[in-house]
């Protein structure tokens, strides 16, 4: 069902780490009709809708994220001044700017890019509707003893109700949904993102009804109570719980530590860090001549009449939607979402596509199309491809791509999602590109020890991929296959993370060739550049 859920997006996501910490405020007099709470639709690609609560009190700003289940966060800096407002959170690269007209808060919200918003005050029938908002959770029934979590978030809007749909033990979130209507008697809802419908009536004390997405499943929804989420029964994940392995590596020694009964022979799914790899077998074939920087997906699809760069594919801005629209067609069970989708359907999806091309937009889609694209110029497999270009030159001789057609290895870690239940492992077809590699500690190794020597020896290799294509607002420079930051200290440094259903894993290196690390862990939990912190010591 979940196989073209969303991942945690940076657009507005990070509102839900807002704090009460020290603020900025700046209230002139402003007028006494802006003093009320606020209620807007922000509008993101692939028809992602969230709602925007800002609440003036008194000269005093405050931000909703309802559909995230965040209230009365305090912004980094605000300004009220006649009917103008304006708010920023820097940290998070967000800001908002608008004025008061004709009864309505016109303005733009900007993360990363600008998004138009209008807000309206919540009147009296809104309020009453407020009994409505919240979090319902329920456990979707899969078969006799299986089941998947699922969190319907619904928000309150002048003119009627927004939600989402939350996989929580996917950590998957902000999956839109559209027609939702919602009373005490009952509630529906449709997603065309994954092709699912609800419709369930309000009986002893829970939403009770059918969740159809080819199938019907028996889905019992219940408002979760303030504060209950604290209690929730999803287990809080932490890396290592189940095993894993890390490495912290200098240009001249190795750190490696190992969890549970993991080994130097424990194998795992890197997930997206795979598409660091395929960015990194870009660039050679860019050094080589093989390709140019205006070398089009077109080149090998000649169907694809948009000008598609595979530059663009590696930097994430070719407008190409995270998953492919007919990928639910292709998926026969919940566990294994990539392995039917093969070389007809990627052909098929790309000949119908429609291209958002408005800025940034993370896209499994558009990496699966770059690998296969790479693999076409040089008339092998990608699995062949990255074996000649990148597993084979470095000496990582226990990588490998997990396709469909073949067999799990023994040695590869159980997979555990964050509800701590076993899962089993990911295979891939067409679309391996986006995260099909799987690998052991010391081949990770060899893989960041190879980063660091290309960025010691001033590489133009390195310099290839890590020039800025493109860049996520003021923030986050955005080259190909990795991310680019700073630490505490001002130090430029890559990284990327990776998950899958039952693994995770986040890599990095210091752009001097200083210092680099790797985390491989058997759980599918959140990783981040946070997780780097050995290194940066």
């Amino acid at each position: 069902m979940m196989n073209a859920l969303l991942k945690k997006s940076l657009i507005l996501i990070g509102l839900g780490v807002f704090a009460c910490a020290s603020v900025q405020a700046q209230t002139d007099d402003y007028a006494s009709e802006l003093n009320g709470s606020w209620r807007g639709l922000l509008e993101f690609p692939q028809g992602v809708h969230l709602a925007l609560g800002v609440n003036i009190n008194n000269g005093h700003i405050t931000l909703d994220s309802p559909n995230q289940g965040s209230y009365d966060m305090a912004p980094t800096e605000y300004r009220l001044a006649g009917t103008e407002v304006s708010f920023s959170k820097k940290e998070l690269n967000a800001s908002f700017r608008g004025q008061l007209k004709n009864g309505q808060l016109h303005g733009t919200f900007k993360q990363g890019k600008a998004v138009p918003i209008s807000l309206q005050k919540l009147g009296a029938s809104d309020r009453e509707r407020m009994a409505l908002e919240g979090r319902y959770t329920g456990d979707l029934v899969i078969d006799g003893s299986a089941s998947l979590p699922l969190v319907l978030n619904v928000a309150v809007l002048p003119e009627g109700f927004v939600g989402t749909l939350d996989s929580p033990a996917q950590q998957s979130y902000t999956i839109p949904l559209t027609n939702l209507n919602i009373d005490q008697n009952r509630v529906s809802f449709e997603s065309p993102m994954i092709h699912a419908s609800y419709k369930g009536d309000f009986k002893d004390g829970a939403y009770r009804g059918t969740f159809v997405q080819g199938l019907e499943r028996p889905l019992n929804l219940r408002k979760e109570k303030p504060g209950e989420e604290a209690q929730s029964a999803i287990p809080k994940p932490q890396a290592g719980k189940h095993g894993g392995a890390q490495a912290v590596i200098t240009r001249d020694h190795v750190d490696t530590e190992f969890f549970a009964d993991h080994n130097a022979d424990t194998l795992y799914e890197i997930g997206s860090n795979t598409k660091t790899m395929v960015a990194y077998t870009l660039a050679q074939m860019l050094r080589d001549g093989r390709i140019t920087p205006a070398s089009q997906v077109g080149d090998y699809w000649p169907e694809v009449k948009d000008p598609i760069t595979l530059v663009d594919l590696a930097s994430h801005h070719s407008g190409l939607p995270r998953l492919p629209e007919n990928m639910l067609s292709s998926a026969e069970s919940f566990t294994d979402p990539y392995a039917l989708y093969d070389d007809q359907l990627l052909q098929s999806a790309l000949q119908n596509v429609s291209l958002n091309r408005e800025g940034y937009l993370y896209s499994n889609f558009g990496y699966g199309v770059l690998g296969q694209a790479l693999a076409r110029e040089e008339k092998v497999s990608f699995e062949q491809l990255l074996q000649g270009r990148v597993f084979a030159p470095l000496g990582m001789s226990n990588t490998y791509v997990a396709l469909s057609a073949q067999r799990d290895k023994p040695r590869l870690a159980q997979g555990y999602n964050v509800m701590d239940e076993p899962v089993a492992p990911w295979h891939f077809d067409a679309l391996a590109g986006a995260g099909a590699v799987i690998s052991n500690l010391d081949d990770m190794v060899k893989y960041l020890q190879a980063m660091l020597k290309l960025a010691c020896d001033d590489s133009p290799l390195l310099a290839t991929m890590l020039n800025p294509a493109q860049t996520l607002g003021e923030c986050c420079p955005h080259p190909l296959g990795w991310m680019i930051e700073q630490d505490s200290k001002g130090r430029d440094y890559a990284w990327h993370g990776g998950m899958t259903a039952g693994f995770s894993s986040v890599i990095g290196f210091y752009l001097d060739g200083s210092r680099a690390m790797v985390l491989l862990n058997n759980q599918s939990i959140a990783l981040s550049q946070k997780n780097l912190e050995p290194m940066f010591n």
